[in-house]
């Protein structure tokens, strides 16, 4: 089994090498352009599931979130 970061090492147990899933927790935070913004589709996605959340609401807010991290990339 390979570590679940993406680096390609193999853990001695469980999914991850040792420190690989803050490793994996940051890379994921950067992606969506931090913690808040993880947070933001977590509900998002919670929402949705217990159906307070339309899919086509699910969609555009996801699409928000990721939109506001497109911009802030091209902006630096």
């Amino acid at each position: 089994m390979s570590c679940e970061c993406g680096c390609g090492g193999a853990p001695s147990r469980g999914f991850f090498c040792p420190g690989h899933d803050q490793r994996l927790r940051a890379n994921l935070e950067h992606r969506v352009g931090g913690l808040l913004a993880v947070r933001s589709l977590v509900e998002a996605a919670e929402r949705s599931v217990a159906g307070t959340y339309a899919p086509e609401e699910f969609a555009r807010r996801v699409r928000a979130i990721m939109e506001a991290v497109n911009a802030e990339a091209h902006k630096n």
